[in-house]
């Protein structure tokens, strides 16, 4: 099927839109070279003809400094355990490097700055670093979350530049993410938001749920909405996706028409209501309700329709 792709479920239908949409994250210029991960020699030598730029990460944490050249380092000055291989973006080499307590502390007090979260300076960076922080900051925290083994609890150890885990019993791990789903759900001229209730009493998203077992995205749109809300949604289509590695999630975005609009909020939101444009329009001029930073698809979903000229 050429631009759209279809799939059925439970007796309603979804498009999947393949238009290209402007999602923070989602901008991948980075070749990941997997065949290279497990030819050290080769990347080795590599190393020797090619720019190398080296990340360096703390409890999936990094630092900025303002300015792009500061976020990584032309070497890796600390002889990091595990230099990681993310990939190449054209001639350049691209590394994350973990460091322990010791190493990271060092570079705090010689930058002057603490290692912090991504989300807090993230629309800083330019789509292709935002991007390589992001892959930086899921890779470490799999390896840091996974040290031993669970299947024999023996120590694992780091393999194939940071993507394999391997313990003494020759048990394998490889990174893996879980996938959410994420949905803008509209009845006429109104959408559906909802916030939890440890969020800054203006904050407003729209609702989301992690896949369960044995069940497709459609079937988890269709349960998490109606758990969380009470409200029934069928003509589910498929927005886009973001990477979310906090910890370790792939956003699924959709959008869903309503059945129905009586709400009823289940104890894991604080509250859900329904928006009307306008409504929603001249709330977030006059700082009554803040939506989603504009770094999450959710704030690709909420202006996509607010700014829906045929709606």
């Amino acid at each position: 099927m050429d631009a759209v792709a279809r799939f059925q479920c439970d007796g309603y239908m979804s498009n999947m839109n393949t238009k290209e949409q402007n999602i923070y994250f989602g901008k991948d210029k980075l070749d990941r070279a997997s065949h290279l991960r497990e030819r050290t020699a080769q990347l080795q030598e590599m190393q020797q003809s090619h720019d190398a730029k080296y990340i360096p990460v703390y409890n999936g944490r990094h630092i900025y400094m303002n300015q792009h050249s500061s976020f990584y380092r032309r070497s890796n000055p600390f002889e990091c355990e595990a230099e990681c291989f993310l990939g190449l973006v054209g001639e350049q080499m691209w590394y994350s490097c973990p460091l322990n307590d010791a190493q990271a502390e060092k570079l705090e007090k010689e930058v002057g700055k603490q290692f912090s979260s991504l989300r807090r300076y993230a629309l800083k960076l330019n789509d292709e670093l935002a991007h390589i922080a992001l892959y930086s900051r899921g890779l470490d925290l799999w390896q840091r979350n996974r040290l031993f083994c669970p299947k024999c609890g023996t120590k694992n150890k780091l393999g194939w530049s940071g993507h394999r885990l391997l313990c003494k019993n020759n048990h394998e791990q490889f990174p893996h993410i879980e996938p959410a789903i994420i949905v803008l759900v509209t009845h006429g001229d109104k959408c559906l938001l909802g916030r939890k209730a440890d969020w800054p009493s203006n904050a407003y998203s729209t609702l989301a749920g992690f896949v369960e077992p044995g069940e497709t995205i459609e079937e988890s749109v269709k349960r998490e909405i109606e758990e969380e809300s009470n409200i029934r949604v069928r003509n589910v289509q498929y927005f886009g996706s973001q990477p979310w590695p906090f910890p370790a999630a792939l956003m699924l975005a959709f959008t869903a028409d309503a059945e129905n609009e009586d709400i009823k909020v289940n104890d894991e939101l604080e509250d859900v209501q329904w928006f009307t444009r306008k409504q929603l329009q001249e709330m977030m001029k006059e700082g009554y309700v803040t939506i989603s930073p504009r770094y999450t698809v959710a704030h690709n979903l909420i202006v996509g329709w607010l700014e829906d000229k045929n709606a």
